[in-house]
């Protein structure tokens, strides 16, 4: 079973924890508000 990892939230520079090869730590953001801020969307 993968272990929670520590990543930085690509557009918020936040922190949060995800398992290894989710979609969030895949795709490096810890939430769809930091997303969608992140994209220019709001």
């Amino acid at each position: 079973m993968s272990d929670f990892e520590s990543y930085d939230c690509t557009n918020c520079g936040e922190s949060f924890r995800a398992l290894g090869g989710s979609n969030a730590a895949e795709n490096g953001y810890c939430s769809p508000k930091c997303e969608v801020e992140g994209d220019g969307l709001d």
